[in-house]
């Protein structure tokens, strides 16, 4: 079993990626993988860029304990990306290629005939169109077939689109959004879909009782009111019911990724070694990291599919 998650130099730029990766091994027990991300486009939103030495830097001293990376985006603005690509790749460094919504389809083209693996952005900001984004991914999605290329999805688990889509990977931090909204994500396998349960609502979680055992996830304690509430717990009960808010979904989106794989297959490109889809959680902080890392280790009550 192997425990896959996305860094982003944006957030992690400061970390010792050598001990965390060492501490997530020991807490998991198997196979650790990391993508990182530059995060270029989360700093856009504040008005800050990202240095393209720095990120250089940054995946040179920890190309050891770094699976997959991808290249630093200079967003709207498709030829400075393939720039900074040619000079990442220039200096050893085995980046992924990206390209985005809105870039010239040639471009495309150019870049599946010459990379087994790149990856697609651009599509969070045209999430209210789900339509026009399946049309331009199923426009990609032939170029790639032409070239034998497979794709990383950034952001994207929209389940209609990544059950009817073979990406070799995507990623998501949908897993920890649910919380802000008050729901528990669950998969349900025998359905084939992913289920969201409110939490503090007593009907709710007895409705789905059994889904919520087998994440580990207790239903009397999720229907309460004030569940997770600092406001109506002590710092021992809100930990415990912050954390099963948190390790319920990430069980659900190990399934998910289970499922994904048997149901595409998609062989792994050179250099990589899973069959795909490949999933990796989102992840802002190493405390998240080290929950998923004990949640979804072998052996651990949840980590069976």
């Amino acid at each position: 079993m192997t425990l896959r998650c996305l860094t982003s130099y944006a957030y992690w730029r400061d970390t010792d990626m050598g001990e965390l990766v060492g501490d997530l091994q020991a807490l998991h027990g198997g196979r650790v993988e990391i993508f990182a991300d530059s995060g270029a486009f989360s700093v856009a939103t504040t008005g800050s860029t990202i240095k393209l030495a720095d990120y250089a830097a940054w995946l040179h001293q920890w190309r050891h304990v770094i699976t997959t990376a991808a290249t630093l985006d200079v967003i709207g603005d498709p030829e400075a990306t393939h720039r900074n690509t040619a000079t990442l790749l220039n200096a050893g460094l085995n980046v992924l290629p990206a390209f985005h919504v809105g870039t010239p389809w040639p471009m495309l083209e150019d870049l599946c005939s010459r990379h087994a693996y790149l990856a697609l952005g651009g599509m969070v900001p045209h999430s209210k169109r789900p339509d026009d984004v399946m049309r331009w991914l199923i426009r990609a999605f032939r170029i790639a077939r032409h070239h034998g290329a497979v794709y990383h999805g950034f952001g994207q688990t929209r389940f209609a689109t990544i059950a009817a889509l073979p990406f070799y990977s995507v990623d998501s931090s949908a897993w920890v959004s649910g919380a802000r909204y008050g729901n528990i994500t669950l998969w349900d396998d025998r359905r084939c879909r992913l289920v969201t349960v409110p939490v503090g609502r007593p009907t709710e979680a007895r409705k789905h009782a059994a889904l919520l055992r087998t994440h580990g996830a207790d239903p009397a304690v999720v229907g309460r009111p004030g569940f997770a509430h600092t406001a109506h717990r002590t710092a021992a009960e809100h930990a415990r019911e912050y954390d099963m808010m948190r390790a319920a979904p990430m069980t659900a989106f190990h399934r998910l990724e289970t499922w994904l794989a048997r149901r595409h297959r998609v062989p792994p490109p050179a250099g990589w070694s899973d069959t795909g889809t490949c999933l990796f959680l989102a992840c802002t902080d190493d405390e998240q990291m080290r929950l998923a890392a004990r949640t979804l280790a072998p052996g651990a009550p949840c980590s069976a599919t």
